[in-house]
């Protein structure tokens, strides 16, 4: 039987085809079903975030006065504030029967609200479905979890590039040069690591956000100050295990230089952890973000995130629990999600991994 040379064959000379670590961490990523649910509920996250203008909404920013603090509901506004308003003049009137005359201006007025409610009932504006609910201005919490969701996700990405961008640097020079370089180095890593971070961040937000900088630009700043470190030990400790094996002695007896050594053969066998460390640190940087923000030293108005809004919705979560609830449920299912992700891309990725079948 013939076989073309170089071509794999097994015991029994059947011919085998090359199967590659990617190819081979996917097939290992679809048996684990959590980790499949999960990739599809963060890609749909990110698709409504990155879709979010096209959605028909009203503007996140825009103001109903008279859509205030209306309930989560499948039916129109419109109705919603008639029922309210209705709810309104029943107790109203309950308390002018009890004796309380200086009330009646008061049903005077509602009555005239409601009689203008029914007779706007049809008006575009009125015929809006608020499924989260609105807030105390009358903005769509839908239209603003989404919107948040976008900031807080953003400010994850770019904290998790900034990490992986300047650790890989950082990590890679240091492990393959060693020497007094990476004394250097992983001395000013110990440093930073020293710092208070939080404390650091909120000095930064406090200092410049009195001289109208950007808040959110400013919260990047701080963010991306110590991101960077965790990544730099990690990508650091891979190229030491393996500057000395056969394929990098190989290209240096062919005259590699030290960038192509470093970025063409060493950092493409280190891309399986890079990405594990990508994934699960996205929710730690949301995480930093929405207590910050939570604090009220992140994203300040007119942006929000899932930070901030839950901090709105807690000032008022006794009387209109769904401001509360419709971001923080959000967050917390993309979060939630996020570190099974970030799991199952571990089992997939590491070959000595016990998970393997």
């Amino acid at each position: 039987m013939s076989r073309k040379i170089g071509q794999a064959v097994n015991e029994f000379n059947q011919q085998m085809k090359p199967v590659s670590l990617w190819a081979d961490a996917w097939k290992r990523l679809r048996r684990n079903k959590m980790a499949l649910i999960s990739l599809w509920v963060v890609g749909f996250y990110a698709l409504v975030a990155l879709t979010a203008p096209l959605f028909p909404f009203l503007d996140y920013r825009t103001q109903v006065i008279e859509h205030a603090n209306l309930r989560p509901s499948l039916q129109p506004a419109g109705k919603l504030v008639i029922q309210k308003l209705e709810a309104h003049r029943a107790v109203l009137q309950e308390r002018i029967n009890e004796g309380m005359d200086n009330l009646k201006p008061d049903l005077e007025r509602t009555e005239a609200d409601i009689q203008y409610a029914k007779d706007h009932l049809n008006d575009p504006v009125n015929k809006k479905v608020y499924i989260f609910g609105t807030d105390n201005l009358g903005r769509d919490m839908l239209a603003k979890t989404i919107y948040g969701g976008r900031i807080s996700m953003m400010v994850g990405l770019i904290g998790t590039l900034t990490a992986v961008f300047v650790g890989i640097i950082v990590g890679a020079v240091s492990g393959y040069v060693g020497g007094w370089l990476d004394n250097l180095l992983m001395r000013f890593v110990d440093i930073m690591y020293s710092l208070p971070y939080m404390l650091i961040v909120i000095i930064l937000m406090a200092m410049f956000r009195k001289e109208g900088q950007s808040s959110i630009f400013i919260l990047f700043i701080g963010i991306a100050l110590v991101s960077w470190l965790t990544i730099a030990r990690v990508v650091r400790g891979q190229i030491i295990s393996l500057k000395n094996s056969e394929f990098v002695e190989a290209a240096r007896s062919m005259g590699a230089s030290t960038g192509r050594v470093i970025f063409r053969h060493l950092l493409p066998n280190t891309l399986g952890v890079i990405i594990v460390f990508t994934s699960l640190s996205l929710p730690s940087f949301i995480m930093n973000e929405s207590f910050l923000s939570f604090l009220g030293m992140g994203v300040s108005a007119p942006l929000s995130s899932w930070g901030s809004l839950v901090s709105e919705g807690a000032n008022t979560m006794e009387l209109y629990p769904w401001q509360l609830l419709a971001p923080a449920i959000e967050m917390t299912v993309f979060l939630f999600f996020m570190n099974f992700l970030g799991d199952g891309l571990r089992d997939a990725l590491d070959p000595q991994s016990k998970n393997r079948t």
